[in-house]
């Protein structure tokens, strides 16, 4: 198995992010997985030969509605709503994340297009931020920290969390999780767009809580392997369990 390419890649020039929740999330969960499942694939074809990545992440509901019996490990669920200081941090959100970067930011768009199509109106973008540049950790020394590898967890290898923070000011809090690191300007807001990786989602709540700066929005997203995202396009779900060898059958 293999992660997601946006976990442990460093991200091109280009980057959007994008939230969605749904209306109706119960009656649709399997056909948004199902989108979600097909986007890499889209990506790619769409792309052609250009360097890029789609990274796809499930918010908590999504998640437990589409595996029902077989949930994320750690206590994967939305993050209260906090104070920090005198400010209120809003609890995290987001149905379905997508990560686009590439070094060519109408092709970012290009996608994102292609799946919002798909969603139709049953989609609402919640937030969606372009950058440029950005950091990111050391694959090499953070690779152990960001992926699941539990024998409680066999389907599940290789996936991991992703917390995403929107400020409105530089945050300067320390960050020893892998990271991507933004600057954004959004209309009137402007300030850093931090995504976090880890194992454990108990881990980035409490980083979360731990933050000097409060976050404008927050989000909390299990991104799948690559194997297990494609097991839910190709009929990985059997009585509302996983199975990874799903992909192969019928060839």
């Amino acid at each position: 198995m293999q992660p997601q390419e946006g976990v442990l890649n460093a991200p091109y020039k280009h980057s959007l992010i994008q939230k969605y929740i749904f209306n109706d999330l119960p009656l649709i969960a399997m056909n948004i997985a199902r989108i979600g499942a097909q986007t890499p694939g889209m990506a790619y074809e769409i792309a052609d030969k250009e360097k890029h990545y789609v990274t796809v992440g499930f918010g908590p509901m999504n998640w437990l509605l589409i595996t029902p019996d077989l949930p994320a490990p750690g206590g994967f669920r939305v993050f209260d709503e906090i104070d920090i200081g005198d400010k209120e941090v809003p609890e995290s959100e987001g149905d379905m994340l997508l990560y686009f970067s590439s070094d060519d930011p109408e092709l970012n768009l290009e996608l994102a297009s292609q799946i919002s199509k798909l969603f139709g109106r049953d989609g609402e973008l919640i937030e969606e931020v372009e950058v440029e540049g950005g950091e990111y950790s050391d694959v090499s020394e953070f690779k152990k920290q960001a992926l699941i590898e539990d024998p409680n967890y066999l389907d599940q290898a290789q996936s991991s969390f992703l917390s995403t923070h929107r400020f409105l000011a530089q945050d300067k809090s320390k960050n020893t999780f892998p990271h991507h690191r933004y600057s954004y300007n959004l209309g009137k807001e402007s300030g850093d767009y931090i995504l976090t990786f880890h194992k454990n989602p108990t881990n980035l709540e409490n980083h979360s809580e731990s933050l000097i700066e409060p976050a404008k929005t927050r989000g909390l997203f299990f991104i799948p392997s690559l194997d297990l995202l494609t097991s839910l396009r190709m009929g990985g779900i059997r009585m509302g369990s996983l199975a990874i060898n799903a992909k192969w059958k019928g060839h």
